[in-house]
């Protein structure tokens, strides 16, 4: 009896080791699969030619595949030993698909080409077939991850002179040598991510564009808000609709809270937070989210361009009309700016401050002699006399004014020189700050305080007037620790003569460009692109994606 049960007990073992068997995949992983692949991939994806084409897609960055997998014997580093993407793949596609957080398109990264692609890798049985596919997906993945490497460093536009005079810095980093080092040390994603600029404005833009994507719907409708002083009853009706587009408002109905949300618009846009629907408030409720998203896309662009910043420096930032002081790269104060108008616009400088200039004369540029001075003085014979102007020589010797030539001027043959002597009348105030550029540009004083007041402020010949000059002035011979101070300058003043003041130590100054920034109470500040740059960037962006992005007729995910 014993036997018999010991009979039957085998016959079942067995009966039910053959149905296991019966459940094992078609496609079987054999010891040596993964040398067959690796195999594969190094008869057929070696030594790949600059015009290499993988799935419709021509690779940008061959030169640099080559150099990583010659160095790394041709092993796969996002496909696991299942013939699937491994997990730092499925990361990186992922992230890909979240390009816009970083102010990128995911269409340049072929996101829905990899997505489909790994829904393939699954499905096909073929051996052979999945070695092509998982070949293919590798290259192509090691190209998107070096050209989204160089984007995130570097920034997304082929060149930038048609935008600013400031050069780029050099793009120094060795792609190849960042992925190979990446891959060694298990950090293939944040090591990615490390290549971002070190800028802390960068940083804290880079949050803030994340937060205004969870937080915006990005509509790209918008609402014509007008100027209160044309139709006050319209004007808050359309800036209420505005309000709740924008997610300042929860309703249009909600008459109490109207003037404390539009309020906070106005703080987060630049504005005079005065409650009222003016001319540059009523068009910045005009605009999109849509709009201020792209906003936000160009700075970060922006940023990519920058060398990193010193630890004490100066920062004008010519659409907000201010400047910053940063000690230790940490903020230290602010001053309100008064810059270039759109015909003669400030432009973007790096340079130091190397000389303070009590009383300074203004010597005046020919282009403003002869079509403003001269015009004026012509319709008004005390002009000179009033405004402190009188003619030199280039040797400096005086000219009567009145001896001169109208008709040869006129005809802009003017072989003198134009000086506005110091004084309270003269354009550049009581003081001026020098740092050698080929623009002559610098900063200084005002007698136009008025203009400070105003929420635009461009109306400069593109120097930059500071609001509290003597104040800065003051800050800058302290951190000199200059044998000269403040009270030296105003005995300057007092004497009516002009006296430089050279600095022990020059003081780095930025002259640069944004039309959105964080603050430091950590807000997020939008300012009017006063001179038309972001629509430069923004559609050479739009041409790049349309020549790059990738279009695959193969339907999207889901």
């Amino acid at each position: 009896m014993k036997k018999l049960l010991l009979t039957i007990s085998i016959f079942l073992l067995l009966l039910s080791c053959a149905k296991e068997l019966k459940k094992t995949p078609s496609l079987v992983v054999k010891k040596d699969y993964k040398k067959e692949l690796q195999d594969f991939f190094k008869t057929n994806f070696n030594a790949l030619d600059s015009t290499q084409v993988i799935q419709n897609i021509t690779l940008s960055n061959t030169p640099q595949i080559n150099d990583f997998y010659d160095r790394i014997e041709h092993e796969l580093i996002w496909i696991n030993d299942s013939l699937e993407l491994n997990g730092a793949a499925i990361r990186l596609i992922n992230d890909f698909i979240k390009a816009d957080e970083y102010g990128l398109n995911p269409a340049l990264y072929g996101t829905q080409l990899l997505q489909q692609l790994k829904k393939e890798l699954v499905a096909i049985q073929n051996k052979e077939d999945r070695y092509q596919i998982a070949s293919e997906t590798e290259v192509l993945l090691t190209n998107w991850y070096l050209l989204y490497g160089k984007h995130l460093n570097y920034g997304v536009l082929d060149s930038i002179d048609s935008i600013t005079v400031l050069p780029r810095k050099k793009f120094t980093v060795n792609l190849y040598e960042r992925l190979l080092k990446n891959y060694r040390a298990d950090n293939l994603i944040g090591g990615l991510y490390d290549l971002q600029p070190k800028h802390q404005a960068y940083k804290k833009l880079q949050v803030k564009l994340k937060e205004f994507l969870t937080n915006s719907s990005l509509s790209t409708d918008n609402v014509e808000v007008q100027n209160f002083r044309i139709d006050s009853l319209k004007a808050i009706e359309q800036s209420k609709k505005a309000l709740v587009l924008h997610g300042y408002l929860d309703s249009i109905r909600t008459d109490t809270l109207y003037v404390e949300a539009l309020k906070k618009f106005q703080t987060a846009h630049g504005l005079k937070d005065d409650g009222l629907v003016g001319k540059n408030t009523a068009t910045a409720l005009s605009k999109s989210p849509y709009e201020y998203y792209q906003t936000l896309v160009a700075n970060l662009e922006r940023w990519r361009w920058k060398e990193p910043f010193p630890e004490n420096y100066l920062l004008v930032n010519i659409p907000a009309f201010d400047l910053q002081m940063y000690e230790s790269k940490e903020f230290k104060f602010r001053h309100r700016t008064v810059v270039g108008k759109f015909k003669t616009q400030t432009p973007e400088l790096r340079d130091s401050i190397k000389t303070i200039i009590a009383y300074p004369y203004w010597y005046v540029p020919k282009k403003i002699s002869l079509k403003e001075i001269f015009v004026k003085a012509q319709e008004d014979s005390t002009y000179f006399e009033r405004n402190n102007f009188e003619v030199i020589t280039y040797q400096k010797d005086s000219v009567d004014y009145k001896s001169l030539n109208w008709e040869e001027i006129n005809r802009g043959e003017f072989n003198y020189l134009v000086r506005q002597r110091g004084g309270g009348v003269n354009s550049l105030g009581l003081v001026k700050f020098m740092f050698p550029n080929k623009y002559a540009v610098y900063l200084h004083d005002t007698p136009s305080m008025h203009l400070f007041g105003r929420e635009k402020r461009a109306y400069s010949h593109g120097c930059v007037r500071v609001e509290g000059a003597l104040k800065l002035a003051d800050y800058l011979l302290t951190y000199d620790k200059n044998e000269k101070t403040i009270d030296s300058v105003r005995h300057y003043i007092d004497e009516k003569k002009e006296r430089p003041i050279n600095l022990n130590k020059r003081v780095p100054i930025y002259l640069y460009y944004f039309t959105t920034a964080v603050n430091e109470k950590d807000e997020l500040v939008f300012h009017n692109d006063i001179y038309d740059k972001d629509r430069l960037i923004l559609a050479q962006m739009r041409a790049i994606y349309d020549r790059d992005a990738v279009k695959t007729k193969r339907p999207p995910d889901g």
